[in-house]
């Protein structure tokens, strides 16, 4: 649409969807790189069915629309919602009394009550309607809409339209109702109304538009479509000058804050907690590790947060690793003393972990300065101001759930909300839609879109061809023209989406800011922004993730205080027994956390850690990245030649000496995204945070060619300043060709995974009843089925007991030495029936006949054969 609108010469758009702001933050970047202005706006439904059109002209305004949009999806000011509007968004008319200054009015489309009444000749109503807009709003800033779409009646219609804004002395717009860029793809949008309706397109005749005049014209085209009313085309520009905002820097959101009662700054208590941490872990600041003391770090980092005004943020994670050990200690009824004794609840993830602050404050179980991790990818020096940290943190799923709602509940539903995600079209479910919509059977729709690659968009006709059943089918023109549509909607946006794992907090009210609207799940909100938006508008996104592997070693540990009456520092185990790693080199990994893919066994063999370092490296090695140039063989080849021969000179050779610092360490190939960063400040000369563009350019998502712009501009910068430091340009060119957008891990990540890995290692060689229970436990997880892992268990000498109505629990457990059967995993079993015969076996006592049990359970005869044929 903005690439149409700088074709045609227009100067500015607005962007006005019904009913949300999901696109504005996209749209106005976008507008921005056409240099061309941004208007930002929503069309609401109101409560009659009706359409008003409200366009923002300042920051106030921009508030307005955020609250009108909320209220009209349900949202009341507390936890509580209409569940209609939040599926069915309507709004009151009577908010627009409150929530109008800084809005202009556009008194909508075809479907606005204005336009209804003219319609129907019913002009007192319609004059009523128009004095009650001109009272709410500024009558400047109120515009009756003409549009002439070349559809029966429009004429007529402008014309009584025009008459009634003369005679109020109301101004006039000329709108075109812009559903698409080009004519040509009218039959798109006809395609998504039947999608919208579930219905064909035969069966949509009446709820589709009514020609295809719905694009974007020229102002030539509109000048004569509008001949007759030359002023409503020139009052487009007027509204255009009165639209002063711009979304990408007036919006109105406020950093969260941090309130301390102690008289502190911000600063100064997080760097009070930091040390204080640390003189616990490491009793001396200025004991030295990898010949950096701990203060120098500390100081860095400390430098860091301040230039950047971040202590608050910190402290709020803070607070957030207290509430997650609080919520465990909670869920564990106060019996179990492992998070008590000073044990994490959740850890970091990602570069954050790098950050010897997450370590001390309790969201990190990373000591950095022990692995010598840098700062580099996570916060680069000379980042800029208003750098927001991306901080990812893992939890037992429990704790998660308990978290997100406890946060809510602290925060309100006005500062705390979920973020947004937008789902979009892959090609296969744009081909299931569109074949749907087209009337093609769904069996055949079925078969192709299950047989598609939707990874590999170029060979989409290639792979469509060898679907030998539909050769003739596809080939027809009603599929030659599902298949046309399907790939103009793919990465095309279906509907907004609670982001599985993101939130975002204010200290003011986040609806100043962006619209939310209520969750599915109760006492959550949405925000209308995805992460890229929500990252656009510097927003305070913290990433709350159900890591299950955690919930596994939760429950490993709890099994193990329960059977031994001691429990396990998980952070204190020996991290350097050869006999857990010999463990692994045999690929006995099965139930590990991410080792235990047929892949990392492959590898694991192979690479043979026997410390956390090279564990980190075989985490790290199975990544797509790695997998580029056949980096993952030759760096196993290198690293098995330097276990054989570690004083001896190696086999290869750096392409230049300049890559030494950043690929000593991993035997001179690329196995961290850091190191992208590192190779792009000592070969290419970029600074810190140019060379973390660099890395980001290359994977910028689904649009290549601005991806491939940004990368061709970094390459040039690269290129230039490796001969400035004298590096030749074909040794240059090699090192930039090993860099690429595949996944790899950041090094702290890898290192935060491989020890999670190792710990799972140790729990499954020395505790493997309660390794296997808690696997089975936590299913579905992993690589393998119930199956497998009994197989496994066996393997191990494990004895698999068959439930049993008298002994066993809902879930697996240990019994006598054995692992005994849940009732759960009965066939057919519901949950509230097993809690049934449970809950009457520990009130009254063991079963002593089938007959009783029937007696005293009421259960099904379906559900007492299955326990009989389970042996139960």
């Amino acid at each position: 649409m903005l690439s149409r609108s700088t074709e045609l010469g227009y100067s500015a758009l607005a962007i006005t969807d019904h009913n949300n702001l999901c696109g504005a933050m996209e749209f106005s970047k976008a507008a921005a790189s056409f240099n061309i202005k941004s208007i930002i706006g929503s069309e609401l439904t109101l409560i009659d069915g009706s359409h008003i059109t409200l366009l923002v002209k300042n920051r106030i305004g921009y508030s307005n629309l955020c609250h009108l949009i909320s209220i009209a999806h349900g949202y009341y000011g507390t936890s509580k919602w209409n569940e209609d509007n939040r599926t069915n968004p309507k709004l009151d008319p009577k908010m627009l009394r409150k929530y109008n200054a800084g809005l202009i009015l556009l008194t909508g489309c075809r479907k606005s009550s204005l336009s209804i009444n003219i319609n129907n000749d019913e002009i007192n109503k319609a004059q009523e309607l128009l004095n009650s807009y001109i009272n709410t709003f500024n009558p400047k800033d109120v515009y009756i809409e003409l549009q002439n779409n070349l559809v029966q009646g429009d004429l007529n219609r402008n014309r009584k339209l025009v008459e009634l804004g003369v005679k109020n002395g109301v101004q006039i717009v000329a709108t075109n109702n812009v559903h698409y860029h080009k004519q040509d793809r009218y039959t798109l949008n006809d395609t998504l109304v039947a999608i919208k309706n579930r219905s064909t397109l035969g069966q949509t005749h009446k709820n589709r538009r009514e020609n295809s005049q719905f694009y974007l014209k020229s102002s030539e085209e509109m000048f004569e479509l509008f001949k007759c009313h030359p002023q409503a085309i020139l009052n487009t520009t007027e509204i255009a000058k009165k639209c002063n905002f711009n979304l990408l820097h007036d919006i109105d959101y406020k950093f969260p804050s941090y309130k301390i009662l102690n008289g502190y700054s911000d600063q100064e208590w997080l760097e009070t907690i930091c040390r204080d941490e640390a003189i616990k872990r490491y009793q001396n600041l200025g004991k030295k590790i990898h010949g950096v003391s701990v203060t120098q770090r500390l100081n860095e980092e400390f430098n860091l947060v301040k230039k950047h005004n971040l202590a608050g943020f910190f402290l709020i994670y803070h607070d957030l690793a207290k509430m997650a050990k609080q919520i465990a200690i909670n869920i564990g009824g106060g019996n179990i003393t492992s998070f008590s004794n000073g044990i994490q609840a959740g850890r970091g993830r990602g570069s954050s972990v790098a950050m010897l602050i997450g370590y001390l404050i309790g969201i990190s179980h990373i000591d950095p300065m022990e692995f010598k991790l840098s700062l580099e990818r996570f916060m680069p020096d000379d980042s800029i101001d208003g750098v927001i940290p991306d901080i990812d943190l893992d939890f037992p799923r429990n704790i998660r759930e308990k978290l997100i709602e406890q946060i809510h509940k602290q925060w309100g539903p006005s500062r705390a909300a979920m973020v947004g995600m937008i789902s979009t079209y892959t090609f296969s479910g744009a081909i299931k839609d569109v074949g749907k919509a087209f009337g093609i059977p769904i069996e055949e729709l079925d078969k192709v879109s299950h047989a598609l690659n939707n990874q590999n968009i170029r060979s989409i006709d290639k792979q469509i061809s060898i679907i030998h059943e539909l050769n003739s089918q596809v080939s027809s023109k009603i599929w030659c023209e599902t298949i046309k549509i399907s790939k103009q909607l793919i990465s095309f946006p279906k509907y907004l989406a609670q982001h599985p794992s993101g939130m975002i907090l204010s200290s003011n009210s986040l609806i100043n800011t962006v619209p939310i609207q209520p969750s599915a799940i109760p006492g959550r909100f949405i925000c209308q922004w995805d992460k890229y938006s929500s990252e656009d508008a510097k927003f305070v996104k913290i990433d709350l993730l159900a890591l299950g592997t955690l919930s596994q070693m939760q429950e490993i540990l709890n099994l193990i205080e329960i059977r031994t009456g001691k429990y396990i520092d998980i952070t204190r185990i020996n991290f350097n027994d050869q006999s857990v790693y010999e463990m692994t080199h045999r690929a006995d990994t099965v139930g590990i956390f991410q080792i235990e893919s047929a892949a990392q066994m492959q590898t694991i063999t192979r690479i043979k850690p026997s410390n956390l370092t090279e564990m980190a490296y075989e985490v790290a090695a199975v990544r797509p990245g790695i997998g580029v140039n056949n980096s993952i063989s030759e760096f196993i080849k290198r690293h098995q030649e330097n276990k054989e021969n570690s004083q001896g000179n190696p086999s290869w050779e750096y392409d230049h000496p300049y890559e030494r610092r950043a690929l000593e360490r991993t035997l001179g190939i690329i196995l961290f995204q850091d190191q992208i960063n590192q190779l792009s400040i000592d070969v290419g000369g970029l600074s810190p945070l140019e060379a973390d563009r660099l890395r980001r350019a290359f994977n910028m998502g689904s649009n290549k060619e601005n991806r491939l712009r940004e990368i061709k501009i970094y390459k040039d910068k690269f290129i230039a300043g490796s001969k400035s430091n004298g590096i030749p340009s074909e040794a240059a060119e090699k090192i930039f060709a090993k860099f690429n957008g595949q996944y790899m891990f950041p090094e702290a990540h890898a290192f935060a995974f491989g020890v999670t890995a190792y710990q799972m290692s140790w729990l499954k060689y020395y505790y493997p009843l309660e390794f296997y229970v808690s696997l089975y436990n936590q299913q579905p997880m992993g690589f393998y089925s119930v199956e497998s892992i009994k197989e496994d268990a066996k393997r191990h000498n494990i004895k698999i007991l068959n439930p049993a109505i008298n002994i066993s629990e809902e879930k697996f457990s240990i019994h006598e030495n054995s692992i005994l059967i849940g009732l759960n995993h009965v066939k057919n079993i519901s949950v509230s029936e097993v809690k049934k015969i449970l809950r009457e076996r520990n009130l009254n006592g063991r079963f002593s006949t089938l007959g009783e049990f029937m007696e005293r359970t009421y259960i099904s005869r379906r559900v007492l054969e299955n326990l009989t044929y389970s042996g139960a």
